[in-house]
């Protein structure tokens, strides 16, 4: 996921003032991108999710559609470079998560409870990526049927996890961005 943001590094380039985005607007990339977009990150997460011992990965056009309203949100908000790259990292994981809560279903998992797991951790954890190590506790603790514990499934929940986190950190470093 984190790949695919690179082109939001170069919003970066963007002229706005020094100040605290308000968290009230992060919702605008979204807003602005375009149906064919939305449809290519839910196609993508759908595939993503069904790979096993593969990076995620993005079609090209995600990262375009991506850089172009985090860019217009950033010129209509006056948002700081820092909060224009979370607001788009925000967005690719705020789409996609339904994808993963869809997905770990059809896999036999809770996504509400798995959610619940994830926003039990502590709010400085939650705004931050999760480390490795944070991440393999809580796949641990939500796999505890044995025929479930498969590589598949720990890598599926692993982005499952990640997805939750990039919402959360994403929003926090806008908001302090």
């Amino acid at each position: 996921m984190r790949i695919v943001m690179t082109a939001l590094l170069a919003a970066g380039a963007i002229s706005a003032p020094v100040h605290a985005a308000d968290l009230a607007t992060i919702d605008c990339v979204a807003g602005k991108l375009d149906a064919a977009v939305k449809a290519q990150i839910e196609a993508d997460a759908a595939r993503n999710l069904g790979e096993a011992g593969k990076r995620p990965t993005y079609d090209p056009s995600v990262s375009r559609g991506l850089n172009d309203a985090a860019t217009a949100c950033a010129k209509d908000n006056g948002w700081t470079p820092a909060a224009t790259k979370a607001a788009g990292i925000y967005a690719l994981a705020r789409i996609g998560v339904p994808v993963a809560q869809r997905v770990v279903g059809e896999r036999g998992f809770d996504s509400a409870a798995l959610e619940d797991q994830f926003q039990a951790l502590p709010e400085e954890t939650r705004d931050r990526p999760l480390t490795a190590a944070e991440n393999q506790e809580l796949i641990k603790a939500a796999v505890t049927d044995e025929d479930k514990q498969t590589r598949e499934n720990a890598e599926l929940l692993a982005e499952f996890f990640a997805f939750l986190s990039t919402i959360q950190y994403a929003a926090h470093d806008f908001s302090v961005g």
